[in-house]
């Protein structure tokens, strides 16, 4: 099975188990488009129609029944083979392709591949650093590293990391501009915020037993984490950074830690692979390193 026709096949699981076209593009993080291209391009290779559509619901035609039966066998059966074959002793070997965030890749992964690639020559490494979501299964990724566990179907995750996030400015900034004792006092500040698909410029907070969002007007917006570090350090203005980039910063006093009774969220981090190769030794002796370097950034 090749990767386009393994994708299609993952697509037409995902519009059985969900029940159309809509909600298994929400589930695998694609537009309906994608899915009803998936979808046509599995029944024109296999001459036969397998979902009936309709304004409303899609239906299994009896072929479609039958092939998502026998389909759901086959990987089953193919992710034990390849768990066996793997398992047979011998050094893990053969190429992983990675995405990860750009941040947190460039930080917390890359020191801990480095490692793994000294302990394991016969392994080879392709590497996407990007804070773009990835569709793993339609790029043919082994891993994803994400601030969310996925529910995207054929997918399984492990927790690798958990980290905090911080309200930070440099002292400079500080010296010059308004004091900030509580959430509301940021929205007369210059915030400086991350970008992913839009500017995240609402901030929650918990203060005093309220939840509270706030409204950041940014002067600052930037695609990368790291950009927004370097700019708070230069005393550009105020930004929430996460720990495995701020901690040393404020234990050095390069940055201030602000509102530091207000409650932020923890961000759980989790490495997510295809389950037909939850057996492989590669991928098992990545999470292994990346488990034992959570938390543990590099200098």
């Amino acid at each position: 099975m090749n990767r386009a026709s393994f994708s299609e096949a993952e697509t037409f699981l995902a519009v059985v188990d969900r029940g159309g076209f809509g909600a298994a593009a929400r589930e695998l993080g694609v537009t309906q488009s994608t899915i009803s291209r998936r979808i046509s391009a599995l029944e024109m290779r296999l001459g036969k129609r397998l979902v009936e559509r309709t304004t409303r619901r899609i239906t299994l035609t009896e072929a479609g029944l039958a092939f998502a039966s026998d389909l759901r066998d086959v990987l089953t059966r193919l992710a034990d083979a390849e768990g066996r074959v793997q398992s047979e002793g011998g050094e893990p070997q053969g190429l992983l392709r990675v995405t990860m965030p750009t941040a947190y890749g460039r930080t917390m992964v890359l020191p801990r591949l480095s490692a793994l690639a000294k302990r394991y020559p016969r392994l080879r490494f392709e590497l996407d650093l990007s804070d773009r979501y990835a569709d793993i299964l339609e790029e043919g990724f082994d891993l994803a590293i994400r601030n969310a566990e996925p529910t995207q179907t054929g997918l399984m995750s492990q927790r690798i990391d958990r980290y905090t996030l911080h309200v930070c400015a440099a002292p400079e900034y500080l010296a010059k501009h308004k004091p900030i004792e509580r959430p509301q006092d940021l929205v007369d500040h210059a915030g400086i915020v991350l970008r992913t698909y839009a500017p995240r410029s609402r901030w929650r907070f918990e203060w005093s037993g309220d939840l509270i969002e706030i409204e950041i007007s940014p002067r600052i917006v930037a695609s990368d984490m790291t950009a927004v570090r370097r700019l708070t350090l230069e005393g550009a203005g105020v930004a929430i950074l996460p720990s495995f980039l701020a901690r040393e910063d404020i234990a050095s006093g390069k940055l201030t830690e602000l509102l530091t009774e207000a409650g932020l969220p923890a961000i759980n981090v989790f490495a997510s692979f295809p389950h037909h190769r939850a057996n492989l030794s590669k991928i098992k002796v990545l999470i292994a390193e990346l488990q034992r370097g959570s938390s543990k950034p590099s200098a």
